[in-house]
């Protein structure tokens, strides 16, 4: 039981997204960059502003939540729903990679939990929101 219960184990961790140290520091400074002024470099947000990201039911829901929130900033929420002042601008000139990276960071930091998001998760909410691809750099 004991050998069946670590072989589950070790393939799940194979099959788990792996994120280096690398993607971890642009991810990081991703968010510092784009995110920070805003929701505060620690996540706390500003009361009545900006949210906080500190356990984010958003973060920590279906992984299109902050996808979409990247993609379509304050458009992402239906009217009426949001008790924050400030308007979110859409985020969508940033490639699939970078939106990935940014969404990992915040699900992944900030007391959250919910887990990687990759630039195919990204790629699909582009489509389904009709936005062209981002431009990539050169």
């Amino acid at each position: 039981m004991q050998a069946n219960k670590l072989f589950l184990t070790a393939a799940l961790l194979a099959l788990a997204p792996v994120v280096s140290a690398d993607d971890t520091e642009t991810a990081r400074a991703l968010y510092e960059a784009n995110c920070a002024a805003c929701h505060q470099y620690d996540g706390g947000g500003v009361p009545m502003m900006q949210p906080e990201l500190i356990l984010s039911p958003r973060a920590n829901g279906d992984v299109g939540g902050v996808i979409d929130m990247i993609l379509l900033g304050s458009a992402a929420v239906e009217p009426g729903m949001s008790e924050y002042s400030n308007e979110m601008p859409p985020f969508d000139y940033l490639t699939d990679e970078d939106i990935a990276l940014i969404a990992t960071y915040v699900r992944t930091n900030f007391e959250n939990a919910g887990g990687a998001v990759t630039a195919a998760d990204v790629a699909d909410r582009r489509k389904r929101a009709g936005l062209e691809p981002a431009a990539q750099p050169e």
